[in-house]
């Protein structure tokens, strides 16, 4: 009976894919780089929550680029788990696994960034040579000028992401007095925790989009005392309002789907769907 509902699942997901791209060319314009956030997989209608799992996923849907959580398991003949400690041939076994899926890993977090240099520049270190544009981190206040030297250093954006309350970056304000004078340190808009946190997404990123570096992009609806994610624009959160504000601020970057309820392919595709004919009438 497991075999048989293991067969059936997969192959709801194998025929829930799309022959065809989607129309991406709007997202292409405003420089928006639409991702999956791999801890989705957490939530996904199977139990393998790997890389290489994530990387399916991602070809699945027709999208290009991939964040992934630190400490996934990698998958496929590999062991190991994603993050600095990864050796050389865990490294390349995932990049080339990427590459055969036409994906790019270009973001990865929630990773911690140790207040010491040495002990992030060995994050940073990593980082580039997984092609990683964009680290997202909580990192403490005192180390955000040494991580910003390091990031210029690297080339690689430092976005601080937002926990809800009371976790340390949870209130924009507060976030952005601490990084308004750095140069590569910006805002990850967790839009969901915002909104958990009592916040107005959209208001936010009216105010703070011209530092939002990333964002784990969502759509929520009230579930008795709690929220959860529903597709992109069938929700609470103002979705198209959210995404015409980073367009205001000529925002340029990654926008992942990170889906923290149990959903199937055809779910996500209606994110993805929405993502696209917004950003196409966004570009026009």
């Amino acid at each position: 009976m497991r075999f048989a509902v293991a067969v059936l699942s997969l192959g709801l997901l194998v025929g829930a894919a799309r022959a065809e791209s989607p129309d991406s060319s709007g997202a292409e314009k405003l420089g928006w780089k639409l991702a999956l956030q791999s801890w989705s997989g957490n939530f996904a209608p199977d139990s393998e929550h790997t890389v290489m799992r994530s990387l399916e996923y991602a070809k699945k849907l027709g999208i290009h680029y991939l964040e992934v959580f630190p400490g996934q398991k990698l998958g496929g003949k590999e062991k190991g788990s994603f993050g600095p400690d990864m050796s050389e041939a865990e490294q390349k076994f995932i990049l080339d696994a990427a590459k055969d899926a036409d994906v790019k890993i270009i973001d990865t977090g929630v990773i911690g960034l140790p207040s010491d240099e040495a002990g992030s520049r060995k994050v940073f270190d990593w980082a580039k040579k997984m092609g990683i544009t964009t680290i997202v981190s909580e990192p403490e206040e005192k180390a955000l000028p040494m991580i910003d030297k390091l990031a210029g250093e690297y080339g690689i954006n430092v976005a601080l992401h937002d926990h809800p309350k009371p976790s340390r970056y949870w209130d924009p304000e507060y976030t952005y007095d601490h990084i308004k004078d750095l140069k590569h340190v910006g805002f990850c808009a967790d839009v969901g925790h915002w909104k958990r946190s009592g916040l107005i997404p959209a208001d936010v990123l009216e105010k703070y989009g011209d530092k939002v570096f990333s964002s784990h992009f969502k759509d929520l609806v009230k579930d008795g005392g709690g929220m959860h994610d529903v597709p992109w624009g069938t929700g609470e959160s103002r979705a198209a309002d959210m995404l015409a504000a980073l367009k205001k601020h000529n925002f340029k970057g990654p926008i992942a789907i990170e889906y923290e309820y149990h959903w199937d392919v055809p779910t996500l595709q209606k994110c993805v769907d929405f993502f696209n004919e917004t950003a196409n009438k966004l570009a026009k």
